[in-house]
């Protein structure tokens, strides 16, 4: 009967957009974008940056176009499970535990026309753009993204190293990462200001920047002399639409072509569209839940019970479609042999939360849980939804719906967040668990730095994890630190992220696993 009520009630929160939405609905007569070949790809996306220097903003806005203006020298393979691919490197070996060899793809144009040499490659690292203590991008995570880089070393005009000052198992998966993306050495300091620059960089990718309106509106040109081809259409444009309705009426009525972030109560409406197709599923990203370990009631049985009591394939089911799943720990079936497939999925147990609840330090307090208004996709419905769980559970939790991330982190006067707990997205960067699990839980980042949570042992395996090239040492690592993480929480994974986008159907283009968006020659034809 329980269930039954939590169905409900999460089903009702989602008819509730269903009866809002009335725009959209095409008129008869409304002409529809024809097969003919476009001169211009129009894209809806919900936000845009206001930068496109690739280290300076971290941000899921600029992930999603910047594919489509730079390459990095590796790719991973967004589309199946080959892992990393060549793609300005045409070739790599690891010299030793500490050393990369890197020979990059010969005649490769930038978008001014100079060829591709190790110099770029260099300067793309250097201390005075991204890696240096006080770099030109400003104080961002790229450098974290990498803590063991040393230096780069050019051996020729087509061959550099890359020096790490450990031994670094993974170092051609980060070189896939967004933030490495190469960049044109002479525009940059031909560039009369680093603001200049960052609106209108220069890379390698099938297009080249024409203009660029922060949040607003980015339009792209096709790179005639790209490496990869030449593109199939002459003008891409990406236009912030913040509401999902919008971008949908948008879509059907023909002004865009592609959207991206459909929300799922609308998708039905889409498919009914015989001209229109919805795209997605479980992305590289895990949704969870930090938990603060400030608060006194939050120990370790607490945090378990938390758990428990969380119906995640219930949510999943009613919230998203089926459309997601629900992960076994914070890993994902692309790391291969990393992958550690025995691991329990997380354990539904309403009668062992209730208990642990007992014997937890918990008193009945309010427990303060700062989201935003659907900033990931549901967030608000599925927090409402996990709100009536938990309270079934014994446990009382007070949604605080925040504007910004600046209000969900707020601090006291001891400098300690007030949230008991707060949402975050894992996203899996580079296909192996020091790219997610350790990055986002090693004592730099906000679990040990902000949350006081004992990571026990967790640091060394990290440690193994992050500096060892014996594959099976590596694996064993990965595997007590998914079991602690399950032991002694320092959050709880709720299911993976959906990544949604919607197309009309005479637009020859796929979506990725990730939230990047390309329509370079290989993944957009007409």
């Amino acid at each position: 009967m329980k269930k039954e009520i939590k169905t409900l009630v999460v089903l009702g929160l989602m008819l509730l957009p269903l009866c809002l939405f009335t725009g959209g609905i095409r008129e008869e007569g409304i002409a529809h974008a024809a097969a003919s070949k476009l001169d211009t790809l129009m894209v809806a996306v919900p936000a845009l940056p206001d930068t496109l220097e690739p280290g300076q903003t971290i941000t899921i806005a600029r992930y999603r176009v910047s594919y489509n203006v730079f390459n990095n020298l590796m790719e991973f393979d967004f589309k199946g499970t080959k892992g990393i691919l060549p793609a300005l490197a045409e070739s790599w070996k690891q010299v030793d535990g500490k050393t990369l060899e890197v020979k990059l793809r010969k005649g490769v144009l930038f978008h001014n026309g100079d060829e591709l040499t190790s110099e770029d490659v260099a300067f793309t690292f250097s201390d005075e753009r991204l890696m240096g203590p006080k770099p030109a991008v400003g104080s961002t995570k790229a450098r974290g993204y990498w803590t063991l880089f040393d230096r780069v070393e050019v051996v020729d005009r087509y061959t550099v190293r890359f020096h790490t000052k450990d031994s670094d198992p993974v170092a051609a998966n980060r070189l896939s990462l967004p933030a490495f993306q190469i960049v044109n050495k002479r525009a940059y300091k031909e560039a009369k200001s680093f603001e200049e620059w960052s609106f209108k960089p220069v890379g390698t990718g099938p297009f080249k920047v024409k203009e660029l309106i922060p949040y607003d509106k980015l339009v792209l040109e096709a790179h005639e002399g790209y490496w990869g081809g030449k593109p199939a259409v002459g003008t891409l444009v990406f236009k912030a639409v913040p509401e999902a309705s919008a971008r949908i009426a948008g879509l059907m009525a023909g002004d865009y072509q592609v959207i991206s972030d459909v929300s799922i109560d609308m998708i039905r409406k889409i498919e009914a569209d015989k001209n229109l197709e919805v795209m997605g599923g479980p992305s590289a990203s895990f949704l969870a839940t930090f938990f603060n370990m400030h608060k006194p009631y939050m120990d370790v049985k607490l945090r378990r019970a938390l758990s428990l009591a969380l119906d995640r394939e219930l949510l999943v089911k009613t919230l998203f479609a089926g459309r997601t799943v629900v992960p076994n720990g914070l890993q994902d079936p692309s790391y291969g042999p990393m992958y550690v497939k025995d691991h329990p999925y997380p354990r539904y147990d309403l009668k062992l939360a209730q208990q642990m609840v007992k014997e937890s330090k918990y008193k009945g307090e309010a427990i303060p849980y700062h989201i935003q208004n659907n900033y990931y996709p549901n967030e608000v419905d599925a927090a409402q939804a996990m709100v009536e769980m938990w309270r079934a559970a014994g446990i009382n939790v007070q949604i605080e719906v925040k504007e910004n991330w600046a209000q969900v982190n707020v601090e006291d006067q001891n400098k300690i967040r007030i949230y008991g707990m707060r949402n975050v997205s894992h996203t899996d960067l580079f296909m192996d668990p020091s790219g997610c699990m350790w990055r986002t839980y090693n004592p730099k980042y906000e679990a040990q730095a902000k949350h006081n949570w004992d990571p026990g042992d967790f640091n060394k395996w990290g440690k193994i994890l992050d500096t060892s090239i014996d594959q099976k040492e590596r694996y064993d690592a990965f595997k007590k630190m998914l079991e602690y993480f399950d032991e002694n929480p320092p959050a709880m994974v709720l299911y993976q992220n959906v990544v949604t986008s919607a197309k009309r159907k005479n637009i020859d283009w796929s979506a990725y696993k990730q939230v990047y968006m390309y329509f370079g020659p290989e993944n957009f034809r007409q």
